[in-house]
């Protein structure tokens, strides 16, 4: 009878053990992917800070200037280098944190950044934007099309000419 007494004893605290670990990690792991993407957000701001800067240090310098960004990772979310005459460089993703009022765009330096709903209950796409519609014509070239995901090499270089009196940039992505 002892033995058996053992047993259920070893069961019911293993049993409880499981539910414990279970309920922590169903509380825990809704935050993490939280903080993970709010962590993606604040990388991807400085990514587009790096790039924006790069940008107008070629326009700056004149035709010929060129900069290399390699490696450029784009670890979640989707990079847009808008081809619609826009001249807009955009980054979106879809994220559960709610990091601003949705619907109101906001204007931190250079980027803006604007959080959308969604059709999901509580699911938010965010999106950050470099506009370049006033100051130059961006080009892309690249093998790969739009939208970049990944880790690529990219080149910016002022190409020396100019479409409606704004110097072309292309944008080398390889």
């Amino acid at each position: 009878m002892k033995k058996a007494d053992v047993w259920v004893s070893t069961v019911l605290y293993t049993a409880i053990g499981v539910v414990v670990v279970a309920m922590i990690l169903s509380v825990s792991i809704p935050l993490i992917n939280k903080m993970r993407d709010r962590n993606i957000i604040i990388q991807t701001k400085e990514l587009m800070y790096v790039l924006d800067k790069n940008i107008r240090k070629v326009i700056e310098e004149g035709p010929g200037s060129q900069r290399d960004l390699s490696p450029l990772e784009i670890a979640r979310g989707q990079l847009f280098i808008d081809l619609n005459n826009d001249n807009k460089i955009k980054w979106k993703l879809e994220t559960k944190e709610l990091i601003s009022e949705p619907g109101i765009p906001i204007q931190e330096g250079t980027i803006t950044m604007l959080l959308e709903e969604t059709k999901v209950k509580e699911l938010y796409l965010v999106s950050l934007d470099l506009d370049y519609k006033d100051i130059a014509n961006i080009n892309l070239e690249s093998s790969y099309g739009n939208p970049f995901t990944g880790k690529y090499g990219l080149l910016i270089k002022n190409t020396g000419e100019y479409t409606n009196n704004l110097p072309k940039v292309a944008i080398k992505i390889i």
